[in-house]
């Protein structure tokens, strides 16, 4: 069946790869040119690339658009905008979600209102919304400065209400921003995280102001200038559009399986776009010119510089946050942009302004990660190839090299319900090699960096850049990767280390099956017990069971539920999450047993100490609950 559908897919391609014109829209019209002599081949490379990919990392579909001097030289379509069905993907009339993509149309929303004086990049946000208010935790306000560049210091979450499939569960706009207020962990402007939240407030703010639904505003104001007439915030999707949406696939049980249409109606700002390749060619040209698409101005040229100059870095030499883009760096060639994923979707949109030159990209299905992560630097290696410059690591970094090993945590995540239990083991561990390099792991793979400046690094074998930074006191507490400035980490808490977060509940658990292999022994001696004896040993049993019960369904239901845990929550997780409260409870007995154990000599020394280390273990298991969440059924 694979070598079936990769022969059909070369057919396609191969039909697919003349020039073609785009048919003329309502405001503007794209047209597909020969390809420029400095490109010569983009069409066998770009074929090649992708198939490559198509066939390496399973990706049912893919669209593409490339942009140079104001034309489309290059706009193509692969695999299937329905696999069942067997339609085609086509890069002018097939729909792709493009996820957080989707943010640049919000922040260019924002910058018109601040165009037109409705919005001020440095005004306290809760002057703009209406219905409600953003708690004042920290005396510094957040502003939409903050908001575009992810520095306005929210926790990050979505359980069962990020991306849905159900349209029955969506809210508008102002009553999810209401309802799911997340906790500000940070101080506004002192680290950059990631929020889906923030940038969905901004969408708000634009709606308030504005005085026009965010979908519409963005139909009105952007879409229809561009001439964007297969684009659109609504879900589920106006059947116009919706005939040409492609279904997204993903391999299960060993064949391919279509998958309802994601709805992030109640986040829509943050992640609701469907696009065409072309259409989304028309915005990259319209940012390229500073605003500017044909006689159509959707920004002033010079709002247009500010929203793509730097805003905001963790370290001058490495990339920064634009106000919504954020920035990457090329084989010398700065370019700006923004990654996006669904579930289903995995997309990227750069632009080179020294260069005018746009890259558009979205694939389906899980390898098309991979896929949307290489295309960009691919094609920079080939059209604009830098030699990767020698290094020689500094003799003395050996001596130096503790200061930086250590796990880091990035600051986009959950600290106030059971997401935070999500993180656990989520650090990214920073090593001491022993020969002049540090190793961590990115994306899957380890990796080696050379010291090329103070608390600089540079991968041994590659372009990757990453950056420490230092506290008050000199000490290395930071850590951030080049080309990804919204993700900033700090050294992990000690009680969130390996030690306390997986060795310790490692012991734990393995002491509580002691207590059943040991029932199963010595069940015989249970009727020759004490009262004392059996109420000790029916609660040891009691808090073992459930511990090993839960850390079962845990498991089981994360992994039947899976990445639907951003749609929906589960009954099985709610009553899961009954257990650690059982648990705890019956800890509680199990202390007062073990006092009497040694109170009444119950059994012989050994059984009381291993009684005694049992009882060690739920006390620090019923903290470990505490402290990740898992205690009162904290679900949003």
């Amino acid at each position: 069946m694979k070598k079936m559908i990769l022969k059909l897919m070369l057919a396609l391609t191969v039909a697919l790869s003349g020039s073609f014109t785009i048919m003329a829209q309502e405001a503007q019209e794209v047209q597909v040119i020969e390809t420029p002599p400095a490109y010569e081949g983009l069409a066998v490379f770009v074929d090649g690339m992708v198939q490559g990919q198509i066939a390496a990392h399973d990706i049912p579909a893919v669209t593409v658009s490339i942009v140079k001097d104001d034309k489309v030289i290059f706009a193509k379509g692969y695999g299937w905008q329905d696999y069942e069905k067997r339609i085609p993907v086509k890069a002018d009339t097939s729909l792709f979600r493009p996820g957080s993509v989707s943010k640049l149309f919000t922040w260019t929303a924002v910058m018109q209102m601040v165009e037109q004086g409705k919005l001020d990049l440095d005004t306290d946000v809760n002057t703009y919304l209406k219905t409600f208010q953003i708690p004042a935790t920290y005396a510094e306000p957040i502003t939409l400065r903050h908001i575009m560049t992810h520095t306005a210091g929210f926790e990050e979450g979505g359980l069962g209400y990020l991306i849905i499939v159900d349209p029955a569960k969506m809210l508008p706009l102002k009553v999810a921003m209401a309802k799911y207020i997340p906790r500000r962990i940070n101080k506004p402007g002192v680290y950059s995280s990631y929020s889906n939240y923030a940038t969905a407030l901004a969408g708000l703010m634009v709606e308030n102001v504005s005085g026009t639904p965010f979908n519409q505003y963005i139909e009105e104001n952007i879409f229809k200038p561009l001439g964007m007439n297969s684009s659109s915030f609504v879900e589920p999707l106006p059947e116009a559009l919706h005939k040409n949406m492609a279904v997204g696939h993903k391999r299960k049980a060993g064949v391919l399986k279509s998958q309802p249409f994601e709805i992030i109606s109640s986040f829509s700002p943050a992640g609701a776009l469907s696009s065409t390749a072309t259409d989304m060619a028309k915005f990259m040209m319209a940012h390229l010119n500073n605003g500017r698409l044909g006689d159509v101005q959707i920004l002033q040229a010079d709002t247009a510089k500010l929203m793509h100059s730097v805003a905001y870095k963790t370290d001058e030499r490495v990339a920064g946050m634009n106000l919504g883009f954020y920035e990457n760096f090329f084989n010398g060639h700065r370019m700006i942009g923004h990654g996006g994923d669904t579930h289903q979707f995995h997309s990227d949109l750069m632009i080179d302004k020294a260069e005018n030159l746009g890259i558009y990209v979205s694939y389906m299905g899980n390898g098309g990660a991979k896929g949307r992560s290489k295309f960009v630097q691919n094609f920079y290696d080939q059209y604009y190839p830098q030699a990767l410059e020698e290094i020689t690591p500094p003799e003395d970094f050996n001596d130096r090299a503790s200061r930086f090993a250590g796990t880091y945590t990035f600051w986009r995540k959950n600290v106030s319900n059971i997401e935070k239990a999500f993180g656990i083991g989520g650090g990214l561990d920073v090593v001491a090699t022993g020969e002049s390099t540090l190793m961590l792991g990115l994306g899957g793979e380890s990796r080696q960096f050379v010291e090329i400046d103070k608390n600089l690094f540079r991968q041994v074998d590659g372009p990757m850049r990453i950056v420490f930074g230092e506290d008050e006191n000199g000490n290395i507490r930071d850590f951030g990767v080049d080309g990804s400035p919204f993700m900033e980490a700090s050294r992990q808490p000690a009680i969130e280390s390996s030690f306390f977060a997986n060795t310790l509940p490692g012991i734990s658990l393995l002491l509580f099956l002691t207590v059943w292999v040991g029932w199963m022994y010595r069940r015989k001696e249970f009727k020759t017990m004490s009262s004392g004896e059996r109420t000790a040993l029916k609660m040891s049993m009691g808090v073992s069971g459930i511990n090993l019960i839960f850390l079962i369904l845990m498991v089981s239901v994360l992994s039947i539920y899976d990445e639907t845990l951003a749609s929906d929550v589960p009954t099985a997780l709610y009553l899961t999450m009954i257990l650690p409260n059982i648990a705890v409870l019956l800890t509680i007995g199990m202390v007062w047993c073990a006092v009497k154990c040694w109170q009444n000599a119950y059994w012989r020394l050994g059984r009381r100490i291993h009684f005694t280390l049992v009882t060690l273990a739920a006390v620090y298991i019923s903290w470990f609950f505490y402290y990740w969440n898992m205690l009162g059924i904290q679900i949003p």
